[in-house]
């Protein structure tokens, strides 16, 4: 299953009118063991949560309503794909792998170099990641997202023009090795998870340099 999502306005009949362009492509990893990766996810869970306290940037949370006690309120802190892990090290071949093919989908030029700030997010019964934006600098690139743990439930998508009187929302379904990329200002939000079995997944940046030398990016390209 392979799709490049295009939310795109309709042509403009005066200066004044809006104009939009958005990408969102989603693939399938299928050569990872995920439930290894959820195992693992869990076990560090623990040890992240007792190490680090909540950030301190911005919301305790990213904005994503999870709370100061979630594995999502340390995301500044570690980074999954520095952990010595099998499982991990295909995970991020295939997150260059699918990152490539999406840029050759678009006959763009693949960047010389790439980083990434990687992390993992565990929701279990009644809880939901609040609409949220990670970034819109003027060097903002690509976030991406993997399921690795799901259980009906979806990751919802925002136009970033249209998303007040009456949102214009893209519903990705999530399911095992899906992994989505999209441009990283499009507003997102997830389903209530109502399964007792946690919902896990791994979100990321993608960044094009690392001029703040933060030392959790890692260098992919």
């Amino acid at each position: 299953m392979e799709q490049l999502v295009i939310i795109k306005s309709k042509p403009k009949n005066n200066f004044f009118a809006p104009e939009w362009c958005y990408y969102i492509y989603e693939n399938i990893i299928d050569n990872v063991d995920f439930k290894k990766i959820s195992k693992l996810i869990l076990k560090k869970e623990k040890e992240i949560i007792k190490k680090y306290k909540p950030s301190e940037k911005g919301s305790v949370d990213g904005y994503t309503g999870l709370g100061k006690n979630s594995l999502t309120s340390r995301y500044e802190f570690f980074n999954v794909l520095k952990w010595e892990n099998k499982e991990i090290n295909k995970l991020e071949k295939q997150i260059i792998e699918k990152h490539n093919k999406f840029i050759k989908d678009l006959n763009l030029n693949i960047p010389n170099k790439l980083y990434i700030q990687c992390w993992a997010n565990v929701m279990r019964k009644g809880e939901q990641i609040k609409p949220h934006i990670h970034l819109i600098s003027p060097d903002t690139y690509l976030g991406g997202h993997i399921c690795i743990q799901c259980e009906n439930t979806s990751t919802n998508y925002i136009n970033p023009v249209n998303q007040l009187n009456d949102p214009e929302i893209y519903k990705s379904k999530n399911e095992v090795g899906k992994i989505s990329l999209f441009q990283n200002c499009i507003p997102h939000y997830t389903d209530i998870h109502k399964s007792s079995i946690e919902r896990i997944t791994i979100a990321f940046d993608l960044h094009l340099n690392n001029d703040q030398k933060n030392d959790n990016l890692k260098q992919i390209i």
